[in-house]
């Protein structure tokens, strides 16, 4: 709770700031001196002791000032309440008295604050939880489905009670001083009433009385809402009280430049008694429905006219022995009246707060206690199916892993390395020479088959020649010789001329197709790259689709519910706005229970800045945080909430 522990942070530092001035006065200086020379023992142990628990309760920790309500129990069990049973006919242990009253008060400051912050917990925490079980029952009453979900759960609990109610009423019928009747014309006389009340009913009456279920569930519901929201009330007021009337520390530190009080003066000392007063008052009337809700600035409270009384009793003790009174008083605050509103508060939020989960689970667990044994049997015969489907997940997403994410991926690091194994090829190197090479000679020996003999010089010239055309593609003698066959197909057939011609356009044709593919071969090693990326992009997807589901699943989700938690932001936003301008006062201040509830809803919000903001940006909504606390002034207030919704605009 940042604000209850800013404050007592601060109550701390004032404190500690007085304890100094005590510390730095040249007679207990000088009373230290005197102790130590003539070695008094009872004055000196009692100081130790004093000072001993004042640094136990003393808090350097702005995020965790407020100890356990046991420990402080513990601390202030060990004041020496006898302190003054000592001869005080010495001047020098007059002094001493004098300045050991002065750390018993110190002592009780602190224990006094650390009671204070403990009822704020308190009380704040119980606020929290009783919120919570309002909007449980908000959304039971939302829609009838929900109510008559309810309606369900608790019909055992509900058929128990009214059946226990009429039978308890009608074995308890006929006076003790009459015979009893027997048992069995009491059931005949019941069985006549049942039977009388359903004949005198309609049609109607009796729709009436089939829905009169999910009608006094909603009216349990409303009773159990309202109850709740007396009690939020009521705490509200609490938190109000304490924040406005405990501590009210006056110091002059504008006015004359001192940091802290004035050990002289003992105002301080009637804050100390006022607040523990308004602390007892409080817890007192905390659960008696005696905290006003909506106050006068006028009027004074039943716990502010308690607490007077009480005051005005503190008061008129000596003033030697109000510390220990303080202390009297902590203890039975910590031992007597917080227990007991914690017990208090405990009570109500079980008997109006949402039914325990074994009345809302009843029907499932009822459900799955009955179907198990069918579902063993279930397992049991279908025991070989189920293990052969979880073998087959488990192999297929092995080979998933393996074929679509581990293989593309290293097949993607050979190709970055120039690794000439993971090269796409689709023929081999040395097919399309052979081709080519083979061709040529098919055309270099039909050409020269053909022809006449000369020398051989001119055969090696032709052959050179034939040689390049081929390689440029061109088979014109070939193709010459094939067209001439064609005139006589017979004779070029029997002559062999036609189909040598044939197949050497086969072969030609055959390596058409290699450079062609050659060609392709040459593109896809040039993208080679691109193509492993692409093979490697659906496993990778898919598995990632998968673990952010995983993740989703099991994983805090503080991510994806980033939007989620600006929501909540925004509306804890409206919230603070909405209880300060709700109230319709006259005086522009807001009353205790506004104010309490103010309190409440700005810590609710801070808790709910925290998930979204960072940093520079959630100190500066602290303090905004504080200055809404701290001014008084609904208008002021106003202003501040105006600041904080176009400053933090970006994360609402």
């Amino acid at each position: 709770m940042y604000v209850t522990n800013n404050k007592l942070y601060h109550l701390h530092t004032q404190l500690d700031k007085l304890e100094k001035q005590i510390k730095d006065n040249p007679h207990l200086k000088l009373l230290d001196l005197h102790m130590n020379a003539s070695q008094a023992t009872c004055p000196t142990d009692s100081i130790a002791i004093l000072k001993k628990i004042n640094a136990l309760l003393s808090t350097t920790s702005r995020s965790k000032p407020v100890l356990r309500a046991e420990q402080v129990a513990k601390l202030i069990s060990e004041y020496p309440d006898d302190f003054l049973d000592v001869d005080q006919t010495s001047p020098d242990i007059n002094v001493s008295i004098t300045h050991m009253i002065d750390y018993s008060w110190m002592v009780a400051a602190k224990a006094a604050v650390q009671t204070f912050g403990i009822i704020l917990e308190s009380i704040s925490e119980d606020m929290l939880v009783i919120d919570d079980e309002i909007v449980y029952w908000d959304r039971v009453l939302e829609s009838n489905w929900f109510l008559g979900l309810y309606a369900l759960q608790t019909s055992p609990a509900f058929l128990w009670n009214r059946l226990g109610k009429y039978f308890s009423d009608w074995y308890n019928a006929e006076p003790d001083d009459k015979p009893q009747t027997p048992v069995s014309e009491r059931w005949a006389k019941f069985y006549r009433s049942v039977h009388q009340c359903v004949l005198s009913h309609s049609v109607c009456s009796l729709r009436t009385r089939l829905l009169s279920p999910l009608s006094l569930a909603r009216s349990e519901v409303q009773r159990n809402r309202k109850s709740l929201g007396v009690a939020k009330n009521m705490n509200a007021s609490g938190i109000g009280l304490l924040m406005r009337k405990v501590f009210l520390f006056e110091t002059d530190d504008h006015d004359s430049g001192r940091n802290g009080f004035d050990t002289s003066n003992k105002d301080w000392q009637n804050v100390i008694l006022h607040s523990v007063a308004f602390m007892r008052s409080i817890l007192e009337n905390e659960m008696d429905d005696k905290v006003a809700y909506d106050p006068q600035n006028d009027t004074l409270t039943p716990v502010e006219r308690q607490a007077s009384s009480m005051l005005v009793h503190y008061c008129s003790i000596p003033s030697s022995q109000q510390p220990k009174l303080v202390i009297q008083q902590i203890r039975y605050i910590l031992k007597e009246l917080h227990p007991s509103y914690a017990t208090a508060s405990r009570t109500l939020i079980c008997d109006f707060g949402r039914p325990n989960p074994f009345v809302r689970y009843w029907l499932p667990l009822s459900i799955a206690l009955f179907s198990t044994s069918t579902l063993l049997e279930l397992l049991t015969n279908r025991r070989r199916e189920l293990l052969g489907w979880i073998a087959d997940i488990s192999s297929t997403t092995i080979e998933f892993w393996n074929n679509w994410v581990v293989d593309p991926m290293w097949k993607l690091l050979r190709t970055i390395r120039h690794n000439e194994e993971s090269e796409i090829a689709l023929m081999s190197r040395n097919s399309l020479e052979a081709d080519r090479a083979s061709l040529e000679r098919m055309v270099v020996d039909f050409v020269l088959d053909r022809c006449e003999p000369r020398s051989d010089d001119f055969q090696v010239v032709n052959t050179r020649t034939i040689t390049a055309k081929v390689r440029e593609g061109d088979l014109t003698p070939v193709l010459k010789a094939y067209e001439k066959d064609l005139r006589s197909p017979f004779v070029g057939t029997v002559r062999g001329d036609l189909v040598r011609a044939l197949l050497i356009q086969i072969q030609k044709t055959k390596v058409d197709v290699e450079v062609a593919i050659g060609g392709i071969d040459a593109l896809l090693k040039s993208q080679e790259l691109v193509f492993g990326f692409v093979g490697l992009t659906p496993g990778i997807m898919v598995s990632y689709a998968t673990f952010c589901w995983l993740y989703g699943l099991l994983g805090n989700r503080k991510g994806l519910k980033m939007g989620r938690q600006q929501d909540k932001l925004r509306h804890a936003l409206r919230n603070v706005h909405r209880t300060l301008i709700l109230p319709s006062s006259v005086t522009g201040v807001l009353t205790y229970k506004d104010f309490g509830l103010l309190v409440y809803n700005a810590e609710i919000l801070l808790s709910k800045a925290r998930l979204v903001l960072r940093g520079t940006d959630l100190h500066m909504f602290e303090e905004d945080i504080c200055d809404l606390i701290e001014q008084n002034r609904i208008d002021q207030q106003l202003r501040i909430i105006e600041r904080m919704s176009w400053m933090y605009s970006k994360w609402i």
